[in-house]
C-alpha cells in the first residue's frame, strides 16, 4: 500500500510538473505574439499593449518557478534518482549515498526565468521613458522664456 502511495504521489507531482511546463510554454508563446504585434503597430493602452507583455511574461516566470520547485521536491521527495539506479544496477549498496545531479535543461529554464525579468524590466523603463516624453510635450509654454509667451 505504501508504495502504491508513493508511486501516485511520484507520478500525481511528475504530471503536475509537466502540465505547469505547457502552460509556461503557452504564456511564452502568447507574449512572444503581443512582443510581435507591438512591434509592428502600435496599440495604445489595451491589452495588445505593455499591459499583456506584463501580464504573460509574468505568467511564465511564475509557472516555471512554480515548475523550477516542484521538480526538484518530485525528484527528491520520492527518491527517483535511487529508483532509477536501482533498475540500471543490482547493487544499490553503491548508489545510496549518492547526491541529486541536474542536467543543463533545468537550469535553462533558470536562465529563461531571468530573461523574463530582464524583459519586464526593459519594458517598464522604455514605458515609463515614453510615458515622461509625453508629459514633456504635453507642457511646453512652461518651459518658454516669458517674452515669447507675449508674441
Amino acid at each position: 500500500v505504501s508504495e502504491t502511495l508513493s508511486s501516485t504521489r511520484s507520478r500525481s507531482l511528475n504530471v503536475a510538473t509537466i502540465v505547469v511546463l505547457v502552460l509556461a510554454l503557452l504564456s511564452s508563446l502568447l507574449s512572444s505574439g503581443f512582443t510581435c504585434t507591438n512591434a509592428v503597430s502600435n496599440p495604445y493602452q489595451t491589452f495588445l499593449g505593455p499591459i499583456g507583455v506584463y501580464t504573460w511574461n509574468s505568467t511564465c516566470g511564475v509557472l516555471i518557478l512554480i515548475a523550477m520547485i516542484l521538480f526538484p521536491v518530485s525528484v527528491e521527495g520520492n527518491s527517483l534518482s535511487e529508483e532509477l539506479a536501482q533498475s540500471c544496477s543490482s547493487s544499490l549498496q553503491t548508489h545510496l549515498g549518492s547526491k541529486h545531479n541536474y542536467g543543463y535543461s533545468y537550469w535553462i529554464m533558470l536562465l529563461t526565468l531571468f530573461l523574463n525579468i530582464a524583459s519586464l524590466i526593459i519594458i517598464y523603463f522604455y514605458d515609463h521613458a515614453r510615458y515622461s516624453k509625453k508629459k514633456e510635450q504635453e507642457r511646453p509654454i512652461e518651459n518658454a522664456p516669458k517674452d515669447v509667451i507675449l508674441f
